[in-house]
């Protein structure tokens, strides 16, 4: 597969695959990830396809990337209350991380795009979808929860007829089983096709999700 790393919409981003393919995937990390960390699902998933690994453009210490700044001593201090669902939280930088998104996605005309996030990523994922003017193909929420929930729930109808795979471990020590789930019926409600899959985990894409993951873009290169 051809990989280049790409300056796309302001974000450093690992491009692998056919740049012509009609199924671009983009794939977004957690915090304190990068979107090297997650790269090698691109050859791994062996489905056909433009993969987008972009880069958020937070450097956090002592390493990685967030999508927005995080304030990471607050964080740990609830955290020591055990793991977290953050619905009313309105992260600062939540609609200029959504903007360079959104100006990366509309470098991907004429093709099928899938979005996926893994935590933070997540997050952003679902906000864009709320926000954006069409759907993409499918959406998957690894280990996320609902951020913004007074913005996001006016919106929820944006979600109709939308494939949604949400998963989340069972013993997240970072976002709650129950903010998992609150993901999920926060799609449902929206009229989302959800696939639900929790696991026995934590914080963490195992092969389970890998799998899933890969069954949602067969589907769809198949139709």
């Amino acid at each position: 597969m051809i990989e280049a790393t790409l300056e796309l919409a302001g974000l450093r981003t690992i491009a692998i695959g056919d740049p012509g393919g009609e199924l671009a995937v983009v794939v977004l990390h957690g915090r304190e990830m990068a979107g090297a960390d997650l790269a090698p699902f691109a050859r791994s998933l062996g489905v056909e396809a433009y993969y987008l690994f972009p880069d958020g453009p937070h450097a956090i210490e002592p390493r990685g990337r967030s999508w927005w700044p995080v304030d990471s001593e607050a964080r740990l201090r609830r955290l020591a209350s055990g793991p977290l669902e953050l619905s009313a939280m309105d992260p600062p930088g939540r609609a200029e991380a959504r903007a360079s998104l959104a100006r990366l996605i509309a470098g991907l005309s004429q093709r099928r795009v899938v979005l996926v996030g893994f935590s933070q990523g997540g997050m952003l994922a679902m906000d864009y979808v709320l926000h954006a003017d069409s759907q993409p193909a499918a959406l998957a929420v690894l280990s996320s929860t609902r951020i913004a929930l007074a913005d996001w729930q006016p919106r929820a109808s944006r979600l109709q007829g939308l494939p949604v795979l949400v998963t989340h471990g069972r013993h997240d020590p970072e976002l709650s089983f129950a903010a998992g789930e609150l993901l999920r019926d926060f799609a449902i409600a929206g009229g989302a096709s959800v696939s639900w899959l929790p696991f026995d985990g934590g914080h963490e894409i195992p092969l389970v999700v890998w799998r899933a993951l890969r069954k949602l873009l067969r589907e769809l290169t198949a139709t």
